[in-house]
């Protein structure tokens, strides 16, 4: 919900400056929200039946918030998804300018639908269901994913997130929006991986710290 929030104000970006809307603005940004809303609560539902089953976890959100547990877990994934988070945001940096430039397009409070409702939606609800899917399909009488099927639901995930950026780099412009996908590719597929070994916190800790380096990197002009 608080990504879905700070979303708002990038919505009427992605209308064409031609476009002749049949309802005011005010209302097409309340049905964008609302339709995220639902989209993101069925994956957020898919996430929280399927996760446990096949060994996936929120870890924070089984730990009460007073132990010391608590911070322990959350600076290994800080600094685990940190540090993903500023590899990637490096290597996307020097490889695609396009993308940066699109990135650049949002405001920066908007990015935080990224780094909060992606990760709910593609890691928690999408990569924990394809990966039960998998589970079923080829482990019938298992209830243990092999690292194969992990790896697997991370890289159609992967494949499906990036492929979902198309018609917005299409929309923008960007001359080479293959090369961007690519760049989405590789940067975010060890999200995926910090999923799996480390929580879903952490997998928000990477996505959400790239785009904190990227506009740190563009503010600077490195």
């Amino acid at each position: 919900m608080i990504g879905i929030l700070f979303f708002a104000p990038a919505i009427p970006k992605l209308v064409p400056a031609h476009a002749t809307l049949p309802f005011p603005m005010k209302s097409l940004i309340l049905i964008q929200m609302l339709s995220s809303v639902i989209f993101a609560a069925v994956f957020a539902a898919a996430g929280a039946a399927l996760a446990p089953r096949i060994g996936f976890r929120a870890c924070l959100a089984d730990v009460p918030i007073k132990t010391n547990v608590f911070w322990k877990v959350l600076k290994r994934q800080l600094a685990y998804g940190a540090s993903m988070g500023l590899a990637g945001a490096a290597v996307a940096y020097l490889i695609a300018p396009d993308f940066i430039a699109y990135l650049t397009i949002y405001p920066f409070g908007s990015r935080l639908f990224g780094g909060l409702t992606e990760e709910v939606i593609i890691r928690w609800g999408m990569m924990t269901m394809i990966t039960w899917i998998l589970l079923r399909i080829f482990q019938k009488r298992s209830e243990t994913p092999k690292k194969v099927v992990i790896w697997s639901g991370i890289l159609l995930s992967q494949i499906l997130f990036a492929i979902g950026h198309i018609p917005a780099l299409i929309h923008f412009g960007i001359t080479n929006p293959i090369w961007s996908v690519f760049t989405i590719f590789v940067v975010s597929l060890p999200w995926g991986w910090l999923f799996w070994k480390q929580g879903l916190e952490s997998a928000f800790a990477a996505h959400a710290s790239f785009h904190v380096f990227i506009a740190f990197f563009v503010a600077v002009k490195l």
